[in-house]
């Protein structure tokens, strides 16, 4: 069975409107994923077909390992990203593809008010290692929240930017 879990995460001082507007330019999305920390960004995948968005990426993630870890795994963290996004319900569908046995789904919905914007992240991460598995999940798990957490924190960046130009 995948281990489940939720990430929740709210921006104060956006309205929904106003993320609406601004996540409906792909400029946005792009300006967000090139600064996620990691190596070998590339864009497979950028484009806009009536409401829905689809964005795939592949990447070298910087991932908290040791150095000697990180040398002898050298890409070994290289993921595949897909974020397909229904701009009108604000819902997104991300399926992590790493080169990892590692599978991660998450169901991402984006809803608030006048004077703020709620994400809640519903995240599924099976590892398929014998006996490790659970424990893989979990540090996966861990992983997952802390780039969730930096990715709102770069959402917010850029549509402040966006909302003062």
């Amino acid at each position: 069975m995948a281990h489940q879990f939720v990430v929740n995460a709210t921006i104060q001082g956006i309205s929904l409107a106003d993320f609406h507007r601004l996540a409906s330019d792909i400029t946005l999305h792009e300006a967000v994923c090139k600064r996620i920390p990691g190596e070998n960004l590339e864009i497979l995948e950028s484009k806009k077909a009536g409401d829905i968005y689809t964005l795939k990426r592949a990447y070298n993630l910087e991932v908290n390992l040791p150095d000697i870890a990180k040398k002898l795994l050298k890409d070994a963290f290289r993921l595949k990203r897909t974020d397909v996004s229904d701009l009108s319900k604000m819902t997104s569908e991300v399926t992590l593809d790493p080169n990892l046995p590692l599978k991660a789904h998450c169901q991402r919905q984006v809803t608030g008010d006048d004077s703020q914007i709620q994400f809640q992240l519903e995240w599924s991460v099976k590892v398929n290692v014998p006996l490790i598995g659970g424990m893989l999940e979990k540090h996966a798990e861990s992983e997952i929240r802390r780039f969730s957490q930096l990715e709102i924190d770069i959402v917010e960046d850029e549509l402040r930017k966006n909302l003062t130009v």
